[in-house]
């Protein structure tokens, strides 16, 4: 069986057993909430011997008194009963356990590595481990949060991450600029199930378009190699990768008990691969928004259009794109005379950066009859856009998503929160239109996928 039919019914599960809630429902009732906050779309249980039901869920016994066998158990206790539950799910036939206890190989202790291995012996080779030391599974269309008031919209970038708490920050920051999951992964410790199953899982995921993935360290890098070979060639694929230098690859150790490895061997990896290699979460965030807009593009090429209100960010974004290895793009004497037809002479530019003035009304249908023309030029590969209407931001996203689909070359536009969080972000991601909170992350985020 390959990871992606492996892998199926603990991501995409159909039914649900929590193990280790309180009868309170104090302990643990964080995960069963993030089942019952979004509407899990399938069957759910919870074990407790001491209870016949808990936040209105029934309760049994045991994992053998279950009424049916589930695809996934969440263990929520502490890590010598979480053992003897993996047992017994081994018996009945569970295929895999999400495991937030801790307590195993990340101690970095031979009492921690002997319980990891009384736990995997306890696995028998029939339970697959998420985990531990983990979050779990999020799952928009099958209703399953890492906690509850995660976004319940469905989307096509996959998440991979060996932290939970990042897991939850990447989540949140990626739904803020519009985007939405197809699933996120927690995978803890990988005592078991590891990052190269993931990316295997995530390459033959059909309703994932992109993969991004928080790494610090793998147990097997030649496997990880080769799994990120065949994501790399299926889709783009985005790593932040921490540990870096030393003082970070010893915090890793702690975390998670992995071996952070050579930064250098890292990034002859991910180029070799056809990956993106990442520092932080800005920009993983930046990178994933613009792989997931340009996946339909015609060309990825270094020449760049600037079009811009203010004067000012225009002088920086053409630093930033010359320092990310691109160049302002030459306007063909057609174009420029065909732009100052229609822009006003005086405090503006029909060069690149290519300035518009200030235009206090019906910005949307200036900037986007200049918008295309710039993309018409042969000249131009891509185009940033600075400024907008603030007054009419719904009317504004639907021209830059619209020039996008037309022209089919790469658009991105800078998000500034000078006036506020802009409501227009899931629009301009379904609009393939990428976004950053300045030009120069949208330049920095292109040219990582460019310029390779």
């Amino acid at each position: 069986m390959n990871a992606y039919e492996a892998l199926r019914p603990l991501l995409e599960p159909r039914s649900v057993v929590v193990v280790g809630i309180s009868r309170s429902g104090k302990q643990g009732a964080v995960f069963l909430q993030g089942l019952l906050d979004p509407g899990f779309k399938g069957n759910l249980y919870v074990v407790n011997p001491a209870a016949d039901e808990i936040m209105g869920v029934k309760a049994y016994p045991s994992i053998a008194a279950l009424p049916e066998t589930p695809d996934l158990a969440v263990l929520t206790l502490p890590s010598e009963a979480s053992i003897q539950v993996v047992a017994e799910c081994a018996a009945r036939g569970v295929p895999g356990a999400a495991m937030f206890t801790a307590g195993f190989d990340e101690l970095g202790t031979e009492e921690g590595r002997e319980r990891g291995r009384r736990l995997m012996a306890a696995a028998a080779g029939r339970v697959r481990l998420i985990g531990p030391n983990g979050m779990g599974v999020y799952n928009p269309r099958r209703g399953i949060a890492f906690f509850p008031g995660m976004a319940s919209a469905a989307g096509g970038l996959g998440l991979i991450s060996q932290s939970g708490s990042l897991a939850q920050f990447a989540v949140h920051a990626a739904v803020n600029r519009g985007l939405a999951f197809s699933k996120a992964v927690s995978m803890g410790n990988q005592i078991d199930l590891n990052a190269a199953d993931y990316l295997e899982y995530f390459a033959a995921d059909p309703e994932t378009r992109a993969i991004c993935a928080y790494i610090e360290g793998v147990p097997d890098g030649r496997r990880f190699r080769r799994a990120l070979e065949q994501a790399a060639a299926a889709k783009p694929v985005v790593i932040w990768k921490s540990g870096r230098v030393a003082a970070g690859a010893r915090a890793a150790r702690s975390h998670t008990g992995q071996l952070a490895g050579d930064y250098a061997i890292w990034q002859a990896m991910a180029r070799q691969a056809g990956a993106v290699l990442v520092r932080e979460l800005e920009e993983m965030i930046d990178t994933v928004t613009a792989a997931m807009a340009f996946a339909g593009a015609s060309a990825r090429g270094r020449r760049i259009a600037i079009m811009t209100g203010p004067g000012g960010p225009a002088v920086s974004a053409s630093d930033a794109c010359e320092e990310a290895g691109l160049e302002l793009a030459t306007l063909s004497p057609a174009t420029t005379e065909a732009l100052r037809e229609i822009i006003a002479p005086a405090g503006t530019s029909v060069n690149n950066p290519v300035d518009v003035g200030m235009v206090l009304q019906g910005a949307a249908e200036f900037y986007g009859r200049c918008l295309r023309l710039a993309l018409a030029d042969e000249n131009v590969d891509a185009a940033v856009v600075i400024g907008g209407e603030r007054g009419n931001m719904e009317g504004f996203a639907r021209m830059l998503a619209d020039v996008r689909r037309e022209s089919s070359k790469p658009v991105m536009y800078a998000l500034s929160d000078d006036f506020g969080p802009n409501p227009t972000t899931p629009l301009l991601a379904q609009g393939d239109v990428a976004t950053a909170p300045s030009a120069e992350r949208c330049l920095r985020a292109y040219a990582r996928l460019a310029v390779r």
